[in-house]
Protein backbone atom coordinates (compact mmCIF):
# COMPACT_ATOMS: atom_id res chain seq x y z
CA UNK A 1 0.00 0.00 0.00
CA UNK A 2 1.27 3.46 -0.94
CA UNK A 3 0.72 4.96 2.51
CA UNK A 4 2.69 2.20 4.23
CA UNK A 5 5.62 2.68 1.85
CA UNK A 6 5.55 6.44 2.31
CA UNK A 7 5.40 6.17 6.11
CA UNK A 8 8.31 3.72 6.20
CA UNK A 9 10.49 6.03 4.11
CA UNK A 10 9.55 9.09 6.17
CA UNK A 11 10.23 7.25 9.43
CA UNK A 12 13.66 6.15 8.17
CA UNK A 13 14.53 9.77 7.29
CA UNK A 14 12.93 11.36 10.36
CA UNK A 15 10.42 13.32 8.29
CA UNK A 16 6.82 13.99 9.28
CA UNK A 17 4.29 12.97 6.66
CA UNK A 18 1.68 15.75 7.02
CA UNK A 19 3.94 18.77 6.33
CA UNK A 20 5.79 16.82 3.64
CA UNK A 21 2.61 16.05 1.72
CA UNK A 22 1.49 19.68 1.98
CA UNK A 23 4.90 20.85 0.76
CA UNK A 24 4.67 18.53 -2.26
CA UNK A 25 1.24 19.75 -3.29
CA UNK A 26 -0.94 17.07 -1.74
CA UNK A 27 -4.64 17.94 -1.44
CA UNK A 28 -6.33 18.14 1.93
CA UNK A 29 -7.49 14.69 2.96
CA UNK A 30 -4.93 12.91 0.76
CA UNK A 31 -3.30 11.10 3.67
CA UNK A 32 -6.63 9.81 4.96
CA UNK A 33 -7.53 8.54 1.52
CA UNK A 34 -4.17 6.81 1.13
CA UNK A 35 -4.64 5.09 4.48
CA UNK A 36 -7.88 3.65 3.10
CA UNK A 37 -6.04 2.26 0.07
CA UNK A 38 -6.60 5.05 -2.45
CA UNK A 39 -3.93 5.54 -5.13
CA UNK A 40 -2.07 8.86 -5.37
CA UNK A 41 -1.92 10.82 -8.60
CA UNK A 42 1.29 10.78 -10.60
CA UNK A 43 2.24 14.40 -9.81
CA UNK A 44 2.30 13.93 -6.04
CA UNK A 45 4.24 10.66 -6.41
CA UNK A 46 6.93 12.36 -8.48
CA UNK A 47 7.12 15.34 -6.10
CA UNK A 48 7.43 13.07 -3.08
CA UNK A 49 10.06 10.92 -4.80
CA UNK A 50 12.17 13.98 -5.60
CA UNK A 51 11.78 15.41 -2.09
CA UNK A 52 12.66 12.09 -0.43
CA UNK A 53 15.37 11.25 -2.96
CA UNK A 54 13.90 7.83 -3.71
CA UNK A 55 12.54 6.18 -6.85
CA UNK A 56 8.86 6.18 -7.64
CA UNK A 57 9.06 2.39 -7.43
CA UNK A 58 10.09 2.66 -3.80
CA UNK A 59 6.97 4.70 -3.04
CA UNK A 60 4.54 2.68 -5.12
CA UNK A 61 5.94 -0.83 -4.84
CA UNK A 62 8.07 -0.71 -1.73
CA UNK A 63 11.30 -1.60 -3.53
CA UNK A 64 13.54 -0.30 -6.30
CA UNK A 65 13.77 -2.34 -9.44
CA UNK A 66 16.95 -3.08 -11.38
CA UNK A 67 18.66 0.15 -12.55
CA UNK A 68 17.52 1.10 -16.02
CA UNK A 69 14.05 -0.35 -15.44
CA UNK A 70 12.61 2.22 -13.05
CA UNK A 71 8.92 2.80 -13.67
CA UNK A 72 7.24 6.13 -13.98
CA UNK A 73 4.22 6.77 -11.78
CA UNK A 74 1.86 6.14 -14.71
CA UNK A 75 3.63 2.89 -15.62
CA UNK A 76 3.46 1.72 -12.02
CA UNK A 77 -0.25 2.48 -11.92
CA UNK A 78 -0.83 0.45 -15.08
CA UNK A 79 1.14 -2.43 -13.59
CA UNK A 80 -0.96 -2.28 -10.44
CA UNK A 81 -4.19 -2.61 -12.45
CA UNK A 82 -2.66 -5.39 -14.56
CA UNK A 83 -1.85 -7.42 -11.46
CA UNK A 84 -5.44 -7.07 -10.25
CA UNK A 85 -6.79 -8.78 -13.39
CA UNK A 86 -7.46 -12.52 -13.69
CA UNK A 87 -4.80 -14.38 -15.66
CA UNK A 88 -7.06 -14.77 -18.69
CA UNK A 89 -7.66 -11.02 -18.82
CA UNK A 90 -3.93 -10.33 -18.37
CA UNK A 91 -3.18 -12.41 -21.46
CA UNK A 92 -5.91 -10.63 -23.42
CA UNK A 93 -4.60 -7.23 -22.32
CA UNK A 94 -1.02 -8.04 -23.34
CA UNK A 95 -2.19 -9.24 -26.78
CA UNK A 96 -4.18 -6.06 -27.27
CA UNK A 97 -1.24 -3.90 -26.19
CA UNK A 98 1.06 -5.70 -28.63
CA UNK A 99 -1.42 -5.15 -31.48
CA UNK A 100 -1.66 -1.43 -30.70
CA UNK A 101 2.14 -1.10 -30.46
CA UNK A 102 2.56 -2.87 -33.83
CA UNK A 103 -0.03 -0.58 -35.40
CA UNK A 104 1.84 2.54 -34.27
CA UNK A 105 5.20 1.07 -35.31
CA UNK A 106 3.90 0.42 -38.84
CA UNK A 107 2.39 3.89 -39.06
CA UNK A 108 5.55 5.67 -37.87
CA UNK A 109 7.03 7.79 -40.67
CA UNK A 110 10.49 7.03 -41.91
CA UNK A 111 13.04 9.46 -40.48
CA UNK A 112 14.09 12.12 -42.95
CA UNK A 113 17.85 12.46 -43.28
CA UNK A 114 19.00 15.69 -44.98
CA UNK A 115 21.12 15.23 -48.08
CA UNK A 116 23.42 17.38 -50.16
CA UNK A 117 24.46 17.09 -53.80
CA UNK A 118 28.09 16.34 -54.57
CA UNK A 119 30.09 15.88 -57.78
CA UNK A 120 30.59 12.21 -58.63
CA UNK A 121 32.81 10.63 -61.28
CA UNK A 122 30.96 8.42 -63.74
CA UNK A 123 34.03 6.17 -63.62
CA UNK A 124 35.06 4.14 -60.59
CA UNK A 125 38.39 4.29 -58.80
CA UNK A 126 40.31 1.05 -58.54
CA UNK A 127 40.96 -0.83 -55.36
CA UNK A 128 42.79 -3.33 -57.51
CA UNK A 129 44.86 -3.13 -60.65
CA UNK A 130 43.63 0.20 -62.00
CA UNK A 131 40.55 1.71 -63.66
CA UNK A 132 40.53 4.50 -66.23
CA UNK A 133 39.81 7.73 -64.35
CA UNK A 134 41.73 10.51 -66.06
CA UNK A 135 38.57 12.16 -67.37
CA UNK A 136 36.40 15.19 -66.80
CA UNK A 137 33.15 13.26 -67.07
CA UNK A 138 31.10 13.85 -63.91
CA UNK A 139 27.56 13.69 -62.70
CA UNK A 140 26.20 14.48 -59.24
CA UNK A 141 24.58 12.37 -56.55
CA UNK A 142 22.77 13.12 -53.30
CA UNK A 143 24.59 11.93 -50.19
CA UNK A 144 23.73 12.18 -46.48
CA UNK A 145 24.66 15.58 -45.10
CA UNK A 146 27.73 15.42 -42.85
CA UNK A 147 30.82 17.40 -41.95
CA UNK A 148 32.91 15.23 -44.27
CA UNK A 149 30.46 15.55 -47.15
CA UNK A 150 30.53 19.34 -46.87
CA UNK A 151 34.32 19.36 -46.96
CA UNK A 152 34.53 17.02 -49.96
CA UNK A 153 35.06 18.36 -53.47
CA UNK A 154 33.92 15.17 -55.17
CA UNK A 155 33.21 11.49 -54.55
CA UNK A 156 34.15 8.24 -56.25
CA UNK A 157 32.85 4.69 -56.30
CA UNK A 158 35.37 1.98 -55.44
CA UNK A 159 35.86 -1.01 -57.71
CA UNK A 160 37.83 -3.94 -56.31
CA UNK A 161 38.95 -5.29 -52.94
CA UNK A 162 42.56 -4.19 -52.52
CA UNK A 163 41.63 -1.75 -49.73
CA UNK A 164 39.70 -4.21 -47.60
CA UNK A 165 38.98 -4.45 -44.72
CA UNK A 166 38.60 -0.63 -44.56
CA UNK A 167 37.07 0.12 -47.96
CA UNK A 168 34.97 -2.35 -49.91
CA UNK A 169 33.88 -2.82 -53.50
CA UNK A 170 30.96 -0.49 -54.18
CA UNK A 171 31.76 1.96 -51.37
CA UNK A 172 31.51 5.65 -52.27
CA UNK A 173 34.38 7.66 -50.82
CA UNK A 174 34.48 11.40 -50.20
CA UNK A 175 37.54 13.18 -51.54
CA UNK A 176 39.06 16.59 -50.82
CA UNK A 177 40.86 17.77 -53.92
CA UNK A 178 44.60 18.37 -53.35
CA UNK A 179 47.83 17.67 -55.17
CA UNK A 180 49.58 15.77 -52.39
CA UNK A 181 48.90 13.76 -49.22
CA UNK A 182 51.02 12.90 -46.21
CA UNK A 183 52.74 9.55 -45.94
CA UNK A 184 50.31 7.02 -44.47
CA UNK A 185 47.20 8.86 -45.67
CA UNK A 186 44.67 7.36 -48.09
CA UNK A 187 44.50 9.22 -51.37
CA UNK A 188 43.28 9.07 -54.94
CA UNK A 189 46.13 8.71 -57.42
CA UNK A 190 46.27 8.77 -61.22
CA UNK A 191 48.96 6.66 -62.85
CA UNK A 192 49.04 6.62 -66.67
CA UNK A 193 45.38 7.60 -66.71
CA UNK A 194 44.23 4.89 -64.29
CA UNK A 195 42.76 5.85 -60.93
CA UNK A 196 43.66 4.15 -57.66
CA UNK A 197 42.59 4.49 -54.05
CA UNK A 198 45.70 3.62 -52.03
CA UNK A 199 47.73 4.48 -48.97
CA UNK A 200 50.63 6.77 -49.81
CA UNK A 201 53.96 5.20 -48.92
CA UNK A 202 56.39 7.88 -50.06
CA UNK A 203 57.91 5.99 -52.97
CA UNK A 204 54.98 3.65 -53.52
CA UNK A 205 51.23 3.11 -53.24
CA UNK A 206 50.18 0.52 -50.68
CA UNK A 207 47.09 -1.69 -50.63
CA UNK A 208 45.52 -2.53 -47.27
CA UNK A 209 44.74 -6.02 -48.56
CA UNK A 210 48.01 -7.95 -48.22
CA UNK A 211 47.18 -10.05 -51.28
CA UNK A 212 48.13 -7.08 -53.48
CA UNK A 213 51.67 -5.92 -54.22
CA UNK A 214 52.75 -2.33 -53.74
CA UNK A 215 52.77 -0.06 -56.78
CA UNK A 216 56.32 1.28 -57.06
CA UNK A 217 56.72 4.80 -58.45
CA UNK A 218 60.14 3.84 -59.83
CA UNK A 219 58.41 1.68 -62.43
CA UNK A 220 56.64 4.67 -64.00
CA UNK A 221 57.50 7.99 -65.61
CA UNK A 222 57.14 10.64 -62.85
CA UNK A 223 55.12 12.80 -65.28
CA UNK A 224 52.49 10.03 -65.41
CA UNK A 225 51.92 10.00 -61.65
CA UNK A 226 49.81 12.52 -59.79
CA UNK A 227 47.69 12.82 -56.67
CA UNK A 228 44.07 13.80 -57.20
CA UNK A 229 42.94 14.18 -53.59
CA UNK A 230 42.73 13.00 -50.00
CA UNK A 231 40.06 10.50 -48.95
CA UNK A 232 38.26 12.07 -45.98
CA UNK A 233 35.35 9.69 -45.49
CA UNK A 234 32.69 7.60 -47.13
CA UNK A 235 28.99 7.89 -47.85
Amino acid sequence: MFYDNLKAICDSQGIKITPLVAECGGAKGSISNWKKGASPNSDIVVNLAVRLNVSTDMLLLGYTRTPGFDLSADEAELLKYYKQLPEKEQIRLVSRAEAIADMYAEAAPEPVHPKISIKHSIYSVSAGTGDMLDTDEWDSIDVPDSTEARKADFCLTIHGNSMEPVYYNGDIVLVKEQQSVEKGQIGIFIIEGCGYIKKFGGDRLISLNEEYDDIMFSEYNPDDIRCSGLVIGRV
